[in-house]
């Protein structure tokens, strides 16, 4: 049987977008990224500061040896692989990271978008890095957004 799992709002910090204008245009290219992860769940990541993109990447089957320090085991079992949202801040300078945004989408098969929230590892990641906002897919309709 398959299960549905309902996304729920933890906080009145979280904000519902509908795609339109800037939003729009880095979703597009998170979900063009999003098509060349080499993985099952397909996820891309856009890194943006100010009004310029400065880095993009997608799900990778690699182990990372960055996300390991972020990650609580009894949580998440397993290895860390390069999550979309690790790739994109890997090697970036921190003056370009910190108050940057960061827009994560998931597709699925048929170009859909899907809900793409980071996990705690990845979160934990982009605060650390001083990443000042999460903006990620909900839908085709609408997107989510979250400071960290």
């Amino acid at each position: 049987m398959l299960r549905v799992q309902k996304y729920e709002y933890s906080s009145d910090t979280e904000k519902l977008h509908r795609y339109s204008g800037k939003i729009k245009r880095y979703m597009s290219l998170a979900g063009r990224v999003a098509q060349q992860s080499c993985s099952d769940i397909r996820h891309g990541a856009v890194l943006v500061s100010g009004n310029s993109v400065v880095n993009v990447s997608a799900n990778k089957n690699s182990f990372c040896s960055f996300g390991s320090r972020f990650r609580k085991e009894s949580i998440q079992p397993g290895c860390a692989t390069v999550h979309a949202e690790l790739g994109a801040i890997l090697g970036i300078d921190r003056s370009k990271t910190h108050n940057a945004d960061i827009y994560v989408a998931r597709i699925d098969k048929q170009g859909d978008y899907k809900m793409s929230k980071p996990c705690p590892m990845c979160e934990a990641a982009l605060r650390h890095v001083g990443i000042r906002r999460v903006i990620f897919t909900i839908n085709n309709k609408k997107a989510g957004s979250y400071r960290l």
